[in-house]
């Protein structure tokens, strides 16, 4: 089982696994950008998704966050996604608890560790005047060594699936 997390400044912190990170953006998706069409999701649907966030990225991506905990608190869990009952349970298939009242609730780690992440960004930037980017990766030793340091024009140039997905 591969494990994905956030990961900005010296934070890491896992999420779970990759069906369950794909099921988060999938959601964004699905509730988030249907409730606002107008608003530009690309922050978290491309760029956290696929990419990184730039430093002056950081505090619309954090609202964007926000709004996308709103709008997920509106939207019972048990309907809002067809849970597989074969993973429910299963902590090497999944970490989701689908019996958690709304998506908020069942995404509630994904909030707390995407705004945790981008708090130790912006010390690291503080203290050390580097940047450490937000960053969706594989949690995994020694696949997040590889992460870590991968060049964020490898990640500029993605196309196609992220990183995290192969």
């Amino acid at each position: 089982m591969r494990t994905i997390g956030f990961h900005g400044g010296s934070s890491l912190c896992e999420l779970g696994t990759v069906s369950d990170v794909v099921l988060f953006f999938d959601c964004l998706g699905m509730y988030a950008e249907r409730a606002r069409p107008e608003q530009d999701w690309s922050l978290l649907s491309d760029r956290l998704y696929r990419r990184y966030l730039r430093e002056d990225e950081l505090d619309a991506a954090l609202r964007l966050m926000e709004q996308a905990k709103q709008i997920f608190s509106t939207h019972p869990a048990a309907t809002a996604v067809n849970w597989d009952p074969a993973l429910l349970g299963d902590r090497q298939r999944t970490w989701l608890d689908p019996t958690r009242p709304t998506l908020a609730d069942v995404f509630a780690k994904y909030f707390e560790c995407f705004s945790h992440c981008v708090e130790s960004s912006k010390i690291f930037m503080i203290s050390w005047k580097i940047y450490k980017p937000v960053r969706t990766v594989i949690a995994d030793l020694p696949d997040f060594a590889v992460e870590k340091k991968r060049s964020l024009e490898e990640y500029e140039a993605l196309e196609g699936e992220p990183l995290w997905r192969r």
